[in-house]
């Protein structure tokens, strides 16, 4: 026979064993997911639940059941940003979550030992490092949610080590080999090449530059805008941080070759457009296109596209400009960024150079100092 408590009830089974339940205010009873080897346990297992529920941190374990495949769905659903980022986002959940058997688990079952088995299962499919940790980023995020929403208590991904994405190694180009690859692609799109490898926008940024965007007299580039392509869609519109809108320097000569190049084009023209001025360049067809015979025919086959933008920093560094007003023409929010990507790049930051300083710096301190008394000591 059950004995009353304030709050739920304890039975002893037939088995010998003890079993806790209580009842939510709609009727529902919920009993513990196992049962217990003493009434004394079974009760703290009650007043741990009543706790829970007065401190407003009691989950229904039974919303723990819905798959994480369900949640990560609901989370793709309710997600806000650009065209590009939800569609990366959506390929991932698709390939990584959905697709894969831990996408079948529910939620509140989800744990460290679980996620970790299925990090070794993507590393071994010869997924790239960066792959995976982006990939249990967007889980980490799904799990978030499943938190706020109350299907699980904590973020078991919150336990978990990540593989480290490194990054990969920077390709840049000399002012010869730049000019080598911009006679190796089609004429119409050199300027696209020495455009990207002295001001150092992005691809998409390059597919919406507009002729009124390019002042020749100034020698400088307004960054307002970026295209890229979803689904088969393009998508126009502002470049994704507030320090992605900026104004870029060009060389000069660069500068009289654009404004050459843009005589009788009105301001919203495009700069750069697909073969036949059918309307914008689509990026993935024109790298099939125009783009790998270019490098190939040049020497460098494993040149990339994003590769140009490495190349005019790498110049910006070796004129001597200081790591601030690179970060701001290259678009960064921070200055960090450019010491991480470039750090070794920049000059002065150690070796003998530096060391010679502090020699200088220290003889010159040395040679300034008063000279004071000596005392010879005697022993005791």
């Amino acid at each position: 026979m059950a004995k009353r408590r304030t709050f739920g009830s304890v039975r002893k089974l037939p088995s010998g064993r003890f079993q806790a339940r209580f009842e939510l205010p709609n009727g529902d009873r919920i009993k513990a997911p196992e049962t217990f080897d003493t009434r004394k346990a079974a009760e703290l297992w009650l007043d741990s639940q009543n706790v829970a529920r007065a401190d407003g941190s009691w989950i229904d374990r039974r919303d723990g059941l819905v798959t994480l495949a369900a949640c990560a769905e609901e989370w793709l659903a309710g997600r806000l940003g650009r065209p590009s980022t939800l569609a990366r986002d959506r390929g991932y959940v698709e390939r990584y979550i959905v697709a894969d058997r831990i996408g079948a688990t529910p939620i509140g079952r989800v744990d460290p030992a679980r996620i970790r088995k299925w990090v070794a299962e993507l590393l071994g499919r010869e997924l790239a490092p960066a792959t995976v940790a982006k990939a249990g980023q967007i889980l980490g995020s799904v799990l978030d949610q499943a938190v706020a929403d109350r299907r699980i208590p904590s973020n078991p991904a919150r336990l978990v080590k990540w593989p480290k994405a490194e990054p990969l190694d920077l390709v840049v180009l000399s002012p010869v080999e730049i000019e080598t690859l911009a006679a190796a692609i089609d004429p119409r799109y050199r300027l696209l090449v020495l455009l990207g490898c002295y001001a150092g926008l992005r691809a998409g940024e390059l597919c919406a530059l507009r002729a009124g965007d390019v002042d020749p007299l100034r020698r400088s580039i307004k960054v307002t805008r970026t295209l890229v392509e979803v689904s088969g869609h393009l998508h126009e519109g502002p470049p994704k941080t507030k320090a992605g809108r900026r104004s870029v320097p060009i060389p000069g000569w660069l500068a009289d070759e654009l404004g050459l190049a843009l005589d009788g084009m009105l301001p919203d023209d495009l700069v750069f457009e697909a073969p036949g001025r059918d309307g914008p360049i689509r990026l993935a067809s024109w790298r099939t296109r125009y783009w790998r015979d270019a490098t190939k025919a040049a020497g460098i086959p494993c040149f990339r596209i994003h590769d140009m933008r490495h190349t005019a920093v790498s110049l910006w560094i070796a004129a001597g400009y200081d790591a601030r007003q690179i970060a701001t023409w290259a678009g960064h929010s921070s200055v960090v960024s450019v010491f991480d990507r470039y750090g070794h790049l920049l000059p002065g930051q150690d070796g003998p150079g530096l060391m010679d300083r502090l020699d200088a710096l220290r003889d010159a301190s040395l040679a300034a100092a008063p000279a004071g008394d000596v005392v010879e000591l005697r022993p005791r």
